[in-house]
């Protein structure tokens, strides 16, 4: 389905690109959800990138891509778990239901009307194969599966077979794109060091925050009140059941400690004896919600996200809008956007002891923590807007667009 379309024109045999004037047809599906204006859809990014391009002028058409339901469901039958995670990760990583979502996307190019390149979110599905290689075809990243494995979290109980064939598949379309986005360094390095692609092929573009509007800076904002903000819908996953072991100690020492948790749909009953603030899922769509939100940003001294896996990280981003220093672990893209001293801490990943002192170290600091906060908010709005990653992707396309229309595309597994 086209949910939005600024131009329409009959796409060439032999299409001819301009480099000045490239823009993408957005194509989203799979696990991150398939409505680009949904701002649950890809937990708010696919909004945030879609409008950026349309700003930019760089967009012909945002899509989204599901299955017929009579093959939905007999794909899910197929990976029946009784454990409801499980049975989602095996279908999702299903080979079978990763090219039944390609040969949907054939089915719904094939009557479209296309911009001069196409764009996808992920690789749960391959829009070069799609197309028959005919136009140029980029994917964006701020994951994949080999770095999921690498953090050793999520995937107990799922059979290896399955595991092996999202890598398979996973690797086969990032070879097949003409060339590959990812929102961070240390994914780029990944898709060239664990998938083998050509570095010239790989393009860190970086992110943006999911905020409709860029908050005011604060005027004497209190770093005295103890509060800290955990902000996340996968409450083990982002590192919940530390935060709450850490926070026990941390109330042993600083009695006025108040621990905040936005996003999952309930706590452990031990989470909430030790008296945490739990405000359940705050939606950014729903205007009281998003207030509250902002809200908890404002008041709080601390920003928390001791995730075991961490694709890339939007809510630390946005803590520090709020001139909110941050707490996070010393892995993936977070490490490339928090420095230990100058807007937060590093902790081990796992490590309820190193969460801890690094609470209390902070804490106890509040002239710190305000110097940290205002140097957050100015590393954001210098390095990371919607803007900024849509204008690299611009750049990045054009340097390959004309590559491809002489057919030099590289395949080739050489660095």
């Amino acid at each position: 389905m086209c949910y939005l379309r600024e131009q329409q024109s009959e796409m060439p045999e032999a299409p001819s690109y301009d480099p000045q004037v490239l823009r993408f047809s957005v194509v989203l599906g799979g696990s991150i959800g398939n409505d680009p204006y949904d701002p649950r859809t890809w937990s708010g990014s696919a909004l945030s990138l879609v409008r950026a391009l349309e700003r930019a002028r760089a967009l012909d058409c945002a899509m989204g891509l599901k299955l017929p339901r009579w093959q939905d469901v007999a794909l899910k039958a197929r990976n029946f778990s009784a454990t409801r995670q499980v049975w989602r990760l095996k279908y999702h990583l299903d080979a079978a239901y990763r090219m039944a979502l390609t040969d949907a996307a054939r089915n719904m190019l094939a009557s479209s009307e296309l911009s001069s390149s196409l764009l996808q979110v992920g690789a749960m599905y391959n829009l070069a194969r799609a197309t028959d290689y005919r136009v140029p075809c980029f994917s964006y990243h701020d994951g994949n599966i080999i770095e999921a494995l690498k953090s050793g979290h999520g995937f107990t109980g799922v059979p290896a077979r399955r595991i092996d064939e999202a890598i398979r598949f996973e690797r086969e379309v990032a070879f097949e794109m003409t060339s590959v986005f990812t929102c961070s360094e240390y994914l780029r390095n990944s898709f060239i060091q664990d998938f083998g692609l050509n570095q010239s092929r790989v393009f860190n573009v970086g992110a943006g925050i999911n905020l409709g509007d860029i908050p005011k800076p604060l005027l004497n904002k209190d770093y005295e009140k103890h509060d800290i903000l955990f902000v996340g819908v996968d409450f083990d996953r982002k590192g919940g059941r530390e935060l709450v072991s850490a926070f026990r100690i941390v109330r042993e020492t600083l009695p006025t400690a108040q621990l905040h948790i936005v996003g999952p749909h309930r706590l452990p009953d031990s989470a909430l004896q030790l008296g945490i603030v739990f405000h359940g899922y705050l939606s950014k769509s729903v205007p009281a919600q998003r207030n509250k939100l902002h809200e908890l940003y404002r008041e709080a001294s601390v920003f928390v996200l001791p995730s075991k896996y961490e694709p890339f990280g939007i809510a630390p981003l946005e803590a520090m809008l709020f001139e909110v220093p941050c707490i996070v672990t010393d892995g993936w893209a977070l490490r490339e956007f928090v420095i230990p001293g100058i807007n937060g801490a590093l902790v081990e990943k796992g490590s309820v002891d190193s969460l801890a002192a690094a609470l209390l170290k902070l804490l106890r600091a509040p002239e710190d923590l305000a110097r940290m906060g205002r140097r957050g908010r100015e590393m954001v709005l210098a390095n990371y807007s919607w803007p900024k990653a849509v204008e690299k992707m611009k750049i990045a396309a054009s340097s390959v667009v004309s590559s491809f229309q002489h057919g030099a595309h590289d395949y080739s597994l050489s660095h």
